[in-house]
């Protein structure tokens, strides 16, 4: 499969957008310029029927494809509003969690402990201990010392925990850089290595560990995964573990192969792109390039993988965990422009209330499209470097990047913010923005705007010694 094809200019139908009669750009059926004039700006808004609709797509493509068993579980570090979770928890995803605040989030949104895995590389005693309370389904160990502790700490309940070994299977997807190259040896920390032998020892470490439970593999090998054959040719690396398993009695009874797909029109920087631009300004584009694969390509080559590890005709129950794919691409982020200047041999400057040291932290390392709100047939004639509000040099969305003319009070559209936007955000000054969700043309309040007093909240402030001061 090509990543290129032949260059075109993107429209907003591609993300299931439509234009109003004036050139503006519409979500869910609502005007984002009258929407950002409602609610303010910085906004997140979220089209609630498509996010619903590419979740139940998700389900169905592996469901419909893979001949056994298969659980699909939402990664809530990608995007954990809780009306985003809502919305496809109700299409059929479980959860998956990294954190103690995700896994209490979970269960405050309704899930319960067997619905629930439990990944990441920091498990501290308290996390652990609560995945023992809670009695969640499937922890996901990332070292020796994890699962000595979570061993200790189910012998002192009682109780038994399932795991699965997350895998460095030292094998790095087309297009990544180094800082997504999540099953890189030499680049990541995470998982049991493959190459040197540590995950064949592990085989023999667990089986000592009478309070744990080995349910089988898990590896993850990056993020924004275009070409499906990267799944099957990891889960192939597997395939000398999951025979020394086997020999060692050691049943392996699940697989999970992580997340990672990409969205259809955003992606990752690879490190050359990334070098280029940060030494010359030289912004990659998303002209020409090809769309995702459908979600039934991914799911054919995962399903020849395993058949390739389980030659007997037997098929493990597969877990998967889509995060960016689901929810990048029904989520936009809309700025105001607050000022534009032109330097006389330096170019021409968008200063907008929102940048990378608020809002737009993963336009550092991914090409997001932007559209004009309110006029998107308005032609790109210029180049601009389109920067926050934050007071430093670096708070830029995107340098050189190809726009039509704007004007102060414009709203411009970062596209596919559903994915780490709202995850990587900051207070550096100013108050984190609202999320909205829209459909058919109504809209309504997931999160609010963070307040003042919100910001001030955990700080020990006394009364001023003036009484006058207005505070």
């Amino acid at each position: 499969m090509r990543l290129f094809s032949k260059k075109r200019e993107l429209h907003p139908r591609e993300w299931g957008l439509e234009v109003g009669p004036k050139g503006e750009l519409m979500i869910g059926g609502a005007n984002c310029v009258e929407l950002a004039a409602r609610f303010g700006t910085p906004l997140h808004v979220v089209d609630e029927e498509r996010l619903g609709q590419t979740a139940e797509a998700f389900v169905s493509a592996f469901t419909t494809v893979y001949p056994g068993p298969v659980s699909v579980h939402y990664a809530f570090k990608c995007n954990a509003v809780p009306g985003m979770v809502e919305v496809v928890a109700k299409k059929g995803l479980r959860a998956e969690v990294m954190s103690a605040f995700e896994l209490a989030l979970a269960l405050r949104l309704g899930y319960t402990g067997q619905n629930i895995i439990v990944n990441g590389p920091f498990k501290p005693e308290p996390l652990l201990e609560a995945c023992l309370e809670y009695e969640v389904r499937l922890v996901i160990a990332d070292s020796a010392g994890e699962l000595e502790t979570l061993n200790r700490l189910a012998g002192q309940r009682g109780k038994e925990m399932g795991v699965l070994l997350r895998i460095n299977p030292d094998y790095i997807p087309k297009g990544m850089n180094s800082g997504t190259a999540t099953g890189s040896r030499k680049g990541c920390a995470f998982g049991f290595d493959l190459t040197g032998g540590e995950a064949t020892g592990m085989l023999d470490y667990i089986a000592g560990l009478k309070n744990l439970r080995f349910e089988g593999f898990h590896f993850h090998i990056g993020s924004g995964i275009r070409y499906p054959d990267d799944y099957y040719h990891a889960l192939c690396r597997l395939k000398p573990l999951v025979e020394n398993a086997r020999r060692k009695s050691l049943d392996v009874h699940i697989l999970d192969i992580g997340g990672g797909f990409a969205a259809p029109w955003s992606r990752e920087m690879n490190n050359w792109e990334l070098l280029l631009y940060t030494a010359t300004n030289r912004l990659p584009t998303l002209s020409g390039m090809a769309p995702r694969p459908a979600f039934t390509a991914f799911a054919e080559a995962v399903t020849r993988g395993v058949a390739e590890l389980f030659r007997d005709g037997s098929w493990p129950e597969l877990i998967v965990e889509p995060g960016r794919s689901i929810a990048s691409p029904h989520q936009i982020l809309l700025l105001q422009v607050h000022q534009v200047k032109e330097r006389i041999g330096a170019g021409k400057w968008i200063t907008t209330d929102g940048g990378i040291g608020t809002v737009t932290m993963p336009t550092y390392y991914e090409y997001h499209e932007i559209f004009l709100g309110n006029d998107i047939r308005r032609p790109r004639t210029e180049y601009a470097t389109i920067n926050g509000p934050g007071c430093f040099a670096a708070d830029q969305v995107y340098r050189n990047k190809r726009m039509p003319p704007v004007q102060p009070g414009e709203i411009l559209a970062i596209m596919d913010s559903g994915a780490y936007f709202t995850s990587w955000e900051s207070n550096f000054g100013f108050p984190r923005p609202a999320v909205i969700a829209v459909a058919k043309g109504a809209a309504r309040l997931l999160r609010r705007r963070e307040t003042f007093k919100e910001m001030m909240e955990r700080d020990e402030i006394e009364p001023p010694d003036n009484p006058t001061v207005q505070h």
